[in-house]
């Protein structure tokens, strides 16, 4: 569909005559009361409340199924992940307890991969379908609406500065039809929520405390407390948490050989890391709420000085590094939604975050420090309404920040110049997103667009960069019958180019000699989806419950920006000239595949993903090659409530490499060309109806084993001589407890 005739189709469906919102329940409207009713409830809050607050013809979702849950951040507005005509998972609380942040946490997301760097909190590695570490401006992080940057333009991605025992939901939305959150959504957006008060409170009760001790064997043990009072007829509430984690050094798995010599693989680490939160919230009157938070989190360590990609020691004469990256967020959060008004549903961000990362070495006079500072403010309302026979769902909001980016680099006093810092970023959107349902709700179609307008400037530079662009996204869902829906999406993404793309000059280096180019334009990413869900309870049995969804997707990343070494010439600093410039397409395509079959006592899933990037012009793999994986999980409760034991096997096929080889400094890598298999095995015990006080269900009991066989596993975008191949046999204990 051309741009002009999707922008008028936008405008024909806002502006149809309305009437008072009154719809049936319809599977649209469920998915609209389980959001409602998990809000109320918290997300730790039993399934007895979940029942009481659900209509009695919507089902209850099962919480062990990814299928049966709730999308937000892929329209901004509440929608089945059966429903949503895209790739989008949605993690709970238990579904992030394996590891012990948030890069572990997302291993099992198809479209997701990670693992290769050295296992540090410091430096993770991640992939959102084909873009990640070194792309990570082309995928979109937010932490309660506020974005952040992935690695401060220091290579330290560091977990996504997100601790995941405070998250009650996250949600990985693959691909491009994230549009509504503006540049930057090629590969995806990750989107996380965390708790309030009422999570930590048990029902009927006004005051919480929540404790918890967790032990990895390999190296790695945490801490926390949580006090929280939430009583349900006052207008306050009050959570306050604090976690400290330690990270030694961490075990990869098996052996390597180096120059002929076979050696214990370790990463050598030494990392203390701190997360502080406070959350208030005040509720003004009924469906009126402001809620005002802080989170700080820190980590300080003794690395090396690329911790992401250096698993040895720093050599004795520079000692190790010594460093502290921090991430803080302010933010005050305002929701009004009246009863019984179905026109507002507003809600308003605005925060100040600013996060760091600074170190140097302990033998050498030097200071390296990073700094991101933002601040901006996000406005959305849903309106809910119905013409004739056909409802309607229209949200319409707005956001603006303010980003500056530093960097310091100190050698015995002399300040050295980044060309391209200090910079700024000023970003303005304006979004729209309406969903109409049709054929008593068994058709949705959904037309969104977002107009955005961006402006880069480099302090030291006079040229500015200024450039707009209104992303288009046009989706469709149909029950063809009960529980199955054909789902078909088409939507745009740009990314704008960074000031170090447009600006960068001089040595920042030894290696290159770069030059600026004012005249980058976006990057574009046009894609195509299309698939099928069905859900069918009591398919084979009374109460089994069934869930798949398949998606395909195919498009094409123009105009992607890339550095180009301009080979064989000779700078003053007599090394090469290289340059930002925009060169031709990806290519980009594939599959996600999503099944999972739960009975009352036990339950099966599987998922199987395929991607490919080929280059336009060469056809070669581009950012990398990635593997096919296939995964198989299987949960079995063997008694009432309180004790059930989980595993999961993955499979990484043999990867299609094109190049299948590299050559640095006149010797050969082969890139990886072997299948990898890894498993995991995680045992949860909630001791209750005992007749014993402390065992009532709030005493929780985790072991796991990850990677229980110890199998190596290297990302297919690396070479096979690779050190990092992946943390190693991980043994884990955690007992919690609420009072």
């Amino acid at each position: 569909m051309k741009l002009s005739a999707l922008s008028a189709a936008i405008a024909f469906a806002l502006f149809l005559p309305c009437t008072t919102w009154a719809q049936t329940s319809t599977t649209s409207d469920c998915a609209a009361h389980l959001q409602a009713a998990q809000k109320a409830c918290g997300s730790a809050a039993a399934s007895a409340c979940l029942r009481e607050k659900m209509p009695d013809e919507c089902p209850l979702p099962d919480a062990r199924s990814a299928l049966e849950r709730i999308t937000v951040a892929g329209t901004r507005f509440g929608i089945d992940v059966q429903k949503y005509p895209g790739s989008a998972s949605v993690l709970l609380p238990e579904d992030l307890d394996a590891g012990t942040d948030m890069i572990q946490s997302l291993k099992a997301v198809p479209g997701f991969d990670s693992g290769n760097d050295g296992g540090r909190a410091l430096g993770q590695s991640f992939s959102i379908r084909g873009f990640g570490h070194g792309a990570e401006n082309r995928v979109i992080l937010m932490q309660d609406g506020v974005r952040r940057s992935a690695n401060l333009f220091s290579n330290q991605v560091s977990g996504f500065g997100m601790d995941p025992v405070l998250l009650k939901q996250v949600e990985v939305v693959r691909g491009s039809s994230g549009i509504s959150y503006g540049g930057g959504a090629i590969g995806g957006v990750v989107g996380s929520t965390t708790k309030d008060a009422a999570d930590f409170v048990k029902p009927g009760r006004e005051l919480g405390l929540e404790v918890n001790y967790r032990f990895d064997a390999n190296n790695q043990q945490q801490i926390y407390g949580a006090f929280a009072y939430a009583p349900e007829n006052r207008p306050f509430e009050l959570l306050l948490f604090a976690k400290q984690a330690a990270r030694g050094n961490l075990r990869m798995a098996g052996d390597i050989v180096e120059n002929g010599v076979e050696r214990r693989n370790e990463t050598i680490n030494d990392e203390d890391i701190d997360t502080r939160f406070i959350k208030a919230g005040w509720t003004i009157g009924e469906g009126h709420k402001l809620m005002l938070s802080h989170f700080d989190y820190r980590m300080d360590v003794v690395t090396g000085w690329n911790s992401l990609y250096h698993t040895s020691a720093p050599s004795q004469s520079t000692g190790p590094v010594m460093g502290e990256r921090v991430q803080q967020d302010s933010v005050l959060s305002w929701r009004l939604n009246p009863p019984q008004n179905p026109w507002f549903e507003l809600s308003a961000n605005a925060y100040v975050t600013r996060g760091w990362y600074e170190r140097g070495y302990e033998h050498i006079d030097l200071y390296y420090k990073n700094e991101d500072k933002r601040w901006g403010f996000n406005l959305q309302n849903l309106s809910q309404f119905t013409t004739g026979n056909v409802g309607h769902r229209l949200l319409l909001g707005m956001d603006y920040e303010n980003r500056e980016e530093g960097a310091l680099y100190l050698r015995d006093g002399v300040v050295s110049s980044f060309g391209s810092i200090p910079n700024r970023y000023r970003d303005l959107g304006v979004f729209v997103q309406h969903e109409s349902a049709w054929l008593d709700g068994r058709l949705l179609l959904q037309l969104g667009g977002r107009y955005d307008r961006f402006h880069r400037q480099v302090m030291k530079v006079d040229a500015d960069y200024d450039n707009s662009r209104f992303s288009p996204r046009l989706g469709l869902s149909y029950e063809l019958f009960d529980g199955f829906n054909l789902l078909a999406n088409y939507s745009e993404a740009f990314r704008a180019p960074s000031p170090h793309e447009t600006s960068s000059s001089g040595p920042l280096n030894i290696h290159y000699w770069y030059l600026p180019n004012p005249d980058l334009k976006a990057e574009t990413s046009r894609e195509y989806e299309a698939g099928f869900s069905w859900r069918r309870h009591g398919l084979f049995t009374e109460h089994d419950r069934f869930n798949t969804k398949l998606m395909f997707f195919n498009g094409r990343i123009k105009d992607m920006i890339r550095l180009v070494v301009d080979y064989g010439s000779v700078s003053p600093g007599q090394s090469e000239y290289v340059q930002y410039q925009n060169v031709d397409g990806v290519d980009r395509h594939g599959l996600e595949f999503m099944m999972s079959y739960d009975q009352p006592r036990w339950g099966t899933s599987l998922s199987f993903e395929k991607l490919d990037m080929e280059d336009v012009k060469t056809g070669k793999k581009s950012p990398g090659a990635f593997a096919d994986r296939a995964r198989l999980g299987f949960h079995w409760q063997p008694f009432e409530d309180d004790f059930s034991v989980s595993f999961d096997i993955s499979h990484w096929f043999r990867p299609d490499q094109n190049p299948e080889t590299l050559v640095s400094r006149g010797v050969t890598y082969w890139y990886v060309r072997q299948p990898f298999t890894q498993s995991n095995l995680q045992m949860r015990w909630k001791p209750q109806n005992t007749g014993v006080s402390l065992w009532d269900g709030s005493l929780q009991f985790l072991f796991g084993i990850n990677n229980i066989f110890d199998q190596k596993r290297l990302p297919a975008a690396g070479v096979e001589t690779t050190s990092r191949t992946g943390l190693g046999r991980n043994v884990y204990f955690s007992i919690t407890k609420q009072f």
